[in-house]
């Protein structure tokens, strides 16, 4: 008995901590909206709790891009995405934290470079109005 008891004081003791320290490991796995000029965007993916926080706030950008191997299926991050006007002007750039990147831009077309080791992917899209972008986009090995 005397065991037990020690037992539940030790617990009783790390209960409070663990309570105080959720939090901040919480935060950890949170995706931050990064902006340059007129542009917010998000990225991230890696792991089930970032890809569900990601697929929560998908609505809320009209261009969301999905990385991945072409043979393995496999996801993959360190993407270089630049993202230029229907002018040639340069909205923003950014590397992926993971396998998505997801942006709001303004109506418009725009041309995407998606760099990844060397290899790149030009993409055009047009998002007049509420028209979202959704690409899934994957390189060889």
């Amino acid at each position: 008995m005397q065991r037990l008891q020690t037992h539940f004081k030790k617990m009783a003791f790390l209960i409070p901590l663990l309570v105080i320290a959720y939090p901040a490991a919480a935060d950890q796995t949170a995706i931050q909206p990064q902006t340059q000029g007129e542009v917010t965007f998000i990225s991230g993916g890696v792991g089930i709790e970032e890809q569900q926080a990601m697929k929560d706030v998908k609505s809320e950008y009209n261009l969301n891009l999905v990385f991945s191997e072409k043979d393995s299926g496999d996801y993959i991050s360190d993407v270089k995405v630049s993202v230029k006007d229907a002018k040639g002007k340069l909205c923003f750039e950014a590397v992926s934290d993971g396998p998505m990147l997801f942006a709001k831009l303004k109506p418009g077309r725009y041309s995407l470079i998606l760099d990844r080791n060397g290899k790149v992917i030009d993409k055009h899209i047009n998002l007049e109005g509420a028209k979202h972008a959704s690409l899934s986009l994957s390189w060889a090995e």
